[in-house]
């Protein structure tokens, strides 16, 4: 595991991962590899990423994103409380649909906001939910 990785996961069951800095690719990767890694776990999580403001000029690699994206669909379907997503709110409207679409995009519930502290407080909310449901179910 990278340190990133390692450094996202230090809150754990919550993913912290800031991705605002990188091409959209480069972020998407990264995110890849710390829900890869977060799955492996096999525990409940939720996570709070911070996305790049603006939309990419060009796509690059979104074939490769699609793949991973089915492939880590199953895992967040049955681990995953909650992704929340931090952009901006010009951001956020002018990817509404993809936002919309987001839990069944990603398999879970999901959110964006503008307010790093309403998604870590959202993502708390799902993942002390999920465990509440979880104990009760034994």
């Amino acid at each position: 595991m990278s340190r990133i990785t390692d450094t996202a996961l230090r809150q754990w069951p919550l993913v912290v991962l800031d991705v605002s800095e990188l091409d959209p690719a480069a972020g998407a990767h990264r995110l890849g590899d710390v829900l890869t890694a977060a799955l492996e776990r096999r525990e409940p999580f939720a996570a709070v990423v911070r996305m790049p403001e603006g939309r990419p000029r060009r796509l690059a690699g979104v074939g490769e994103r699609v793949r991973l994206l089915k492939t880590l669909r199953p895992g967040l379907r049955a681990q995953c409380a909650g992704l929340a997503f931090v952009v901006s709110a010009e951001t956020q409207q002018a990817n509404a649909k993809a936002i919309g679409a987001g839990a069944k995009l990603w398999g879970c519930p999901t959110t964006a906001t503008d307010d790093q502290a309403a998604a870590l407080a959202w993502a708390r909310q799902q993942l002390a939910a999920a465990t509440t449901g979880t104990e009760e179910g034994r």
